[in-house]
């Protein structure tokens, strides 16, 4: 028989800081975090917008002079591990999603800081590596959630960290991809692309028979996930959305539930105009005639876009709106695009999440969805 999946703890950071009482301050309430970029030059950028932290007001404990993405993935680490009150990390394996940068940027390869981080929080092994992009951090939380269900592990430490550098933001900029008006506007006829954004979660995923063992209260369910690829083109999303459909069918019907069981889905929504239309009409294709019924936001309205480290990011975002019965809102949405009509949430409102979809899509028509599920 398969262990069911539980979060029993997370860590959490974005531009509004360290922990979730400043992430909800910050999501829930629909204030946007960017602000000019001062961590590296960006006056021949297409916009100089990004929510960074601001760097002299946030520090992680035992982070040096200059935050850096393992102090931030450890620093989450450690507080997943709290909140779970779990003893022995070194029982703990470790999948972590980061970035691949360039050696000119950083000398260590992805692995190398999921070792450091793994030594540094005194974790077990295996210890695992995604880099596949927009998607990295939620294939790292099914993966270990795979090995929890599968009885590898009782429990395991999954999630990513993403800080904006130079390197990822050129890339964006050169693409021409990043939004010149310095808003990210997902759904909206006037979007004009996507922003960046610091981010980082760690979830600690336990097997129900661990948790009871322990006497410890999980905070939500990992109903089940879907992976998919709709292998339609290096870059651009299929255009009426079949991977993102896939994932969000297969997703619920792995865990048994309908589109009408379904309360709320955290978008991929990154505000740029063919990704949008395209999660748009996979979700029409997905929940058919209760689409209408189904809350939608897209969050990196607020946060940016975290890359590697969002589908974490947005999994414990997710997990906030289950519970406290509160759905964060899509900042700026102003004029929803009328081609296929979302259910959107413009401002935080008040609604129990029995179930709820945290939705990820990537280059080369990569697709992942985990369905929550109240605990």
């Amino acid at each position: 028989m398969t262990a069911k999946v539980y979060v029993s703890g997370f860590g959490v950071f974005s531009a509004f800081g360290f922990g979730p009482e400043a992430l909800f301050d910050g999501v829930f309430s629909g204030s946007p975090a960017f602000r000019m970029v001062t961590r590296f030059d960006v006056s021949h950028c297409r916009t100089g917008q990004a929510a960074t932290y601001p760097e002299a007001a946030v520090s992680p404990p035992d982070a040096g002079p200059g935050l850096e993405t393992v102090e931030v993935a450890i620093a989450c680490g450690r507080q997943a591990i709290e909140m779970a009150g779990w003893r022995d990390p070194a029982e703990l394996p470790v999948v972590l999603a980061t970035k691949v940068r360039a050696p000119s940027v950083e000398p260590e390869s992805p692995a190398e800081i999921t070792e450091r981080v793994a030594d540094r929080l005194g974790l077990g092994r295996p210890r695992r590596t995604f880099v596949n992009a927009c998607c990295a951090a939620t294939n790292a939380i099914i993966h270990g959630a795979q090995l929890v269900r599968a009885g590898v592990t009782d429990a395991v430490l999954a999630g990513g960290a993403f800080l904006v550098d130079r390197q990822a933001f050129n890339l964006f900029d050169s693409a021409q991809a990043l939004a010149a008006d310095g808003q990210l506007r997902p759904f909206d006829q006037d979007r004009q692309g996507v922003l960046l954004g610091d981010g980082g979660a760690m979830l600690l995923l336990e097997s129900g028979e661990s948790i009871r063992a322990r006497a410890a209260q999980p905070l939500v369910r990992l109903a089940s996930w879907a992976m998919t690829n709709d292998a339609f083109h290096v870059a651009q999303p299929h255009a009426q959305g079949a991977g993102v459909a896939a994932a969000v069918t297969a997703a619920l019907q792995r865990s048994g539930i309908g589109p009408d069981q379904l309360t709320y889905i955290n978008a991929h929504a990154t505000g740029t105009p063919l990704n949008d239309a395209a999660e748009a009409a996979g979700l029409h294709t997905a929940l058919g005639r209760h689409t209408e019924q189904v809350f939608v936001s897209g969050t990196k309205s607020t946060t940016g876009h975290a890359l590697e480290a969002s589908g974490a990011l947005e999994a414990v975002i997710t997990l906030l709106a289950m519970r406290s019965s509160t759905l964060p809102p899509t900042a700026g949405l102003r004029r929803p695009d009328t081609r296929h009509p979302l259910r959107h949430v413009s401002v935080p409102e008040r609604v129990e999440v029995p179930y709820a979809l945290s939705l990820n899509s990537s280059v080369g028509g990569v697709n992942a969805a985990i369905l929550l599920a109240a605990a």
